[in-house]
């Protein structure tokens, strides 16, 4: 079970459709949103927030904006410093400026905050947390340009102007003193675009190292940059169909990349589309794929191929639970990686049912392989209404050795929402492994390899099959199937297993004498057989052919009463015995055994005594059971019952019938 994770909300002025944290300060989260172009009593704004504190986010400075330009659609944290911080954000001009061919769309602030102050008990991390002082903070507008080439120019009358800066990514923040690149990408426009650029504080046209030009009516749903550590980046970016990946350096060259399809969606009448994908290393690409008609959403785990000429596979994939019709949001956070390469990621996917599902997938430099994508937790109903934007904070690990002074690690993940709604949730880490001063930090601890989970998994297979062949020998044995090669008949008390036993015998070899049972209730004849080693007649039968035995030796062999038993095809010899045995319900069963032995032999075996050794109150009541049954009718006489024997056989009244 995951443990409890802290969470903080506030609610601002305007609805919300971007956010990043400072990369070297998870107490520090901007976002912006607002109400748009002349939309009265809902204005346009950026916040920066303070997030330091687990339980409580506050406002520390905000940029308020025209209320007669778009409202914030993208943004991110370039240049972070001390004391202050340079942001991106994708913000339209105003229809009059737009048809006129002015989107300035890509704007810079500079948003200067109170000097930090010593962190408290409640601060998760080891940095100053921001002061807050009724929010003193300034801000100040750098730059306004347009990148895009899309519906440059002027506009014909009356033609409205739709595309807007819809993506807004930088490559992974190292240093401030390290180069950064950033990708910008169209919405609604006639063709789509990416911009890719150097990261400045006021960027301009000059500053354009790279675009590629999408098909008409083609857009960019996602993309991702990682960095190549030799002055080059990875790009990738997704059509909905198509993942593409291309590297790219921060030199400016007139020549467009060569951009390579790595993975296409299989083609089928109802295709499932991309809806985001993150890097988890140059060789590994995470996708948040949506099924047609918003039946599911699924994560998957690429694997990018190591050559021009091949494409890549997917190595891993987790269906989402069924109350996430669609995904919304992807983010991914790496923790830090020790130096053999082993190294575990967090996965956050916002649902379409206002949730946050969290996976981590670990990365084993033995195998190179990731592991399983395991789910670490479900947050539920974070927001009131639909989210449009989640972020992971930036992981800096702290210095080594770890020693007890060393304060406790986390993550944070925020959301934002058309609410209003901000969320920021904390997730706590923990050293891996602990008997070291020189831990990787993880989310959820690795679990054992998958080749012990399968022996694991097969273990607990083969355990439950033993466990059910156990259960059911138990339950044969005690209704009589099979003979007692566990004693389970000495498990249950006596009326409880004479409730669910039914009288089967066996002899010494363990051979099964199944027997006929017939119940008074039945109204129908008798079709069970009498189970013997020597004849299969029904207990009917037998009397009656004991009944016509006795009558010829007593009448010349002439029959005085016709039989109407079905199984006359054998008599029974009179030197047989038949038991016949009656249980606490009614029902009663027979069996016929040769006559072995003489029969004082019979009754002590048996337990029985001899039908004309019976008190009349007894014989009374056995000939009542019998007729009752179908097997002996008054007018046969009690001369067909002489021989017979009651006892106590396995907690059953019985009898026995002797051979004259």
């Amino acid at each position: 079970m995951a443990p409890s994770i802290g969470s903080a909300k506030i609610t601002l002025s305007c609805p919300l459709f971007a956010a990043d944290f400072d990369p070297q300060n998870h107490g520090l989260l901007l976002v912006g949103g607002g109400g748009g172009e002349g939309r009265s009593g809902v204005g346009n704004k950026i916040t920066l927030l303070n997030t330091s504190k687990r339980y409580k986010v506050s406002e520390i400075v905000d940029i308020d904006l025209s209320q007669d330009e778009d409202s914030v659609t993208s943004l991110a944290v370039a240049k972070p410093e001390e004391k202050s911080m340079v942001a991106f954000a994708g913000i339209n001009s105003s229809q009059a400026e737009q048809k006129k061919g002015n989107n300035r769309h890509l704007r810079s602030f500079e948003l200067e905050y109170p000097p930090p102050r010593k962190s408290q008990a409640d601060t998760t991390e080891s940095k100053e947390e921001p002061n807050e002082n009724n929010k003193q903070g300034k801000t100040t507008p750098l730059s306004q340009t347009a990148l895009f080439r899309a519906n440059a120019g002027k506009l014909k009358p009356g033609e409205k102007v739709d595309t807007y800066q819809r993506l807004l990514r930088l490559s992974p923040y190292r240093s401030i003193t390290s180069p950064r690149i950033g990708a910008i990408a169209t919405g609604l426009a006639p063709v789509g675009e990416i911009v890719l650029f150097n990261v400045t504080a006021s960027p301009q046209s000059s500053d354009v190292i790279g675009r590629i030009r999408l098909d008409a009516g083609e857009e960019a749903e996602d993309v991702d940059i990682i960095d190549l550590n030799d002055g080059k980046y990875l790009v990738a970016y997704t059509n909905g169909t198509d993942v593409y990946t291309f590297q790219i350096s921060s030199q400016r060259s007139d020549a467009s990349p060569e951009v390579k399809s790595v993975f296409t969606i299989s083609k089928s009448p109802k295709r499932s589309k991309l809806r985001a994908l993150r890097f988890l290393s140059t060789n590994a690409l995470v996708l948040l794929e949506n099924a047609p008609n918003r039946t599911g959403s699924e994560l998957k785990l690429l694997s990018l191929p190591s050559s021009k000429d091949t494409v890549g596979k997917i190595v891993r994939q987790r269906k989402l639970r069924g109350s996430v019709k669609i995904g919304l949001g992807l983010d991914v956070v790496n923790l830090d990686a020790t130096t053999n390469g082993d190294q575990q990621h967090i996965i956050a996917i916002a649902g379409s049912d206002q949730s946050i599902v969290i996976f981590t997938v670990d990365y084993n430099p033995k195998s190179k392989k990731y592991g399983k994508l395991d789910k670490y937790a479900t947050l539920s109903e974070v927001h009131p209404f639909s989210m449009t934007k989640i972020c992971f904070s930036f992981f800096q690990p702290p210095s080594h050795p770890v020693t007890s002074k060393t304060l406790p690690q986390y993550v944070k993940i925020a959301s934002v929402s058309l609410g209003n709604t901000v969320v920021v949730h904390t997730l706590p880490l923990a050293p891996f492994p602990l008997n070291t001063l020189t831990p990787r930090y993880v989310l959820k601890v690795p679990g054992r390899p998958e080749f012990w989970e399968t022996v694991f998994s097969c273990s607990v297979a083969l355990l439950v099959v033993a466990i059910s062949c156990f259960l059911l020998q138990a339950f044969t044995e005690i209704r009589g199937g099979t003979p007692a090669y566990i004693g389970a008949t000495d498990w249950l008390p006596t009326r409880l297993r004479e409730k669910i036993a039914r009288p089967y015998m066996f002899d010494e070899n363990n051979k099964l004498l199944s027997s006929a049972v017939f119940s008074p209730e039945s109204t129908e004849a008798p079709q069970a057989q009498v189970s013997s080693i020597v004849t299969g007649k029904a207990l009917r039968g037998l009397l009656e052919s004991r009944q016509e035995s006795i009558t010829s030796s007593t009448d010349d062999g002439a029959a005085n009463t016709p039989s109407s038993s079905t199984f006359k095809d054998v008599d029974p010899p009179l030197n047989t015995h038949i038991i016949v045995q009656r249980s606490d319900e009614g029902s009663i069963s027979a069996q016929q055994v040769e006559h072995h032995d003489d029969e004082s032999s019979v009754s002590e075996k048996h337990n029985a005594r001899k039908w004309e050794d019976l008190q009349p109150e007894e014989q009374s009541h056995w000939k009542r059971f019998l007729s009752e049954a179908g097997h002996w009718a008054t007018e046969e006489g009690e001369q067909v019952l002489q021989g017979i024997f009651f006892g106590q056989i396995g907690g059953l009244v019985g009898a026995a019938v002797g051979g004259g």
